[in-house]
């Protein structure tokens, strides 16, 4: 077999494979921005999905969010399952500076699904409100979506964002919905120490 003949056939699989092949063919998954997670949740309940969010520690519990979002409607509640791997020391590292970091992570996504397998033992009150309640996630039950974590794939640090802004065009003050957010997620008592990847 003639040399070039070989480098063709190499060259072709290459091609054929693409740029997000790794050692088994698979392409890497899509980064979905977590508004767009959440508006769609139907087609991506309970599967694994890639997402890139600010992850922020509070006082009760870990969430995503992203200041793109409006309402708090991408408020996402986040649990770390056992021997989650990737970037976990990096992460780790931001969250003990300002408690938040811009991340990219891989996990399973759960939305407000109703409730499944009710107890038909309970009081028909009961059972027939949580037939037909969605599910809620986090302390509390705040939540209405929820990741449980399988990999981090990167963490990098949050820049500052003002609270508010003076829109150059109209001289009108504006205040961003992320520093809001903010304010509320990381409000807590303090010397509360802030949850710890590395333990999950």
């Amino acid at each position: 077999m003639k040399p070039h003949f070989i480098l063709s056939a190499v060259s072709l699989c290459l091609t054929t494979l693409g740029p997000y092949a790794g050692t088994d063919g698979k392409a890497a998954p899509r980064v979905l921005s977590l508004c767009e997670l959440v508006d769609n949740w139907k087609d991506h309940n309970r599967r694994e999905v890639r997402v890139r969010a600010i992850y922020a520690v509070g006082a009760e519990q870990t969430v995503l969010y992203d200041p793109g979002c409006r309402g708090w409607k991408g408020l996402t509640y986040v649990e770390f399952r056992p021997h989650t791997r990737g970037a976990t020391k990096r992460l780790d590292q931001l969250v003990a500076k300002s408690r938040r970091a811009w991340v990219i992570l891989d996990g399973v996504f759960y939305g407000p699904e109703l409730y499944r397998n009710v107890d038909p033992k309970l009081p028909a009150p009961i059972r027939e409100r949580l037939e037909k309640s969605p599910r809620r996630y986090g302390h509390m039950d705040s939540m209405e979506t929820m990741i449980s974590v399988t990999r981090i794939v990167t963490a990098t640090e949050v820049g500052a964002v003002p609270a508010e802004d003076t829109k150059p065009d109209t001289g009108k003050t504006v205040r961003h919905e992320g520093s809001h957010a903010e304010s509320l997620i990381l409000d807590r008592e303090d010397g509360a120490p802030p949850t710890s990847t590395s333990t999950h």
